[in-house]
């Protein structure tokens, strides 16, 4: 793949294999976690919307969730993380909750603790980054972005040692 392919495409299919070539009919409802698609896009329902008759389906993060494919993988560790990690997790949590209220289909799909080091799984390339990025700004340490080739999957790795 050329520079120039990577920076995006145009015409033809997305490699995402969850991007839409469709368009729902509206409004249809997602039963796993209640958006609704509606004016061409998957929106969170508004407080007053009365209940309709609709269409059901996945929307595309839900999808990733049962598949259990995320599109950005983040990874922390480091003495630093060991004795802050209840701080940094809460800027993943409310990056991702910032980002949430523009792109619901924006989310954190899994937190994982193991030893050394700790796994945050997104449903999105650009919310992994946005979180690493967050967390780097607020912590330092170094932060390392690898994008895979010829999937959509980016993996960051946060470290701080002191």
């Amino acid at each position: 793949m050329t520079e120039r392919e990577k920076r995006g495409r145009i015409g033809g299919k997305s490699p995402n294999p969850y991007h839409e070539d469709k368009k729902y009919p509206e409004p249809t409802d997602c039963p796993r976690c209640q958006l609704v698609y509606r004016n061409g896009r998957w929106q969170v329902k508004d407080a007053d919307e009365e209940p309709k008759t609709s269409h059901s389906s996945h929307c595309p993060a839900c999808r990733r969730e049962m598949d259990l494919l995320p599109a950005g993988l983040l990874y922390l560790s480091g003495s630093y993380w060991e004795r802050h990690q209840e701080e940094i997790l809460n800027i993943a949590r409310n990056q991702s909750a910032s980002a949430a209220a523009q792109r619901p289909l924006q989310r954190i799909m899994w937190i994982e603790k193991a030893e050394d080091k700790t796994e945050i799984a997104t449903t999105s390339s650009h919310l992994a980054q946005r979180i690493g990025k967050a967390i780097e700004d607020a912590c330092k340490g170094t932060l390392a972005i690898k994008h895979a080739d010829d999937s959509q999957l980016v993996r960051l790795y946060w470290e701080r040692s002191e």
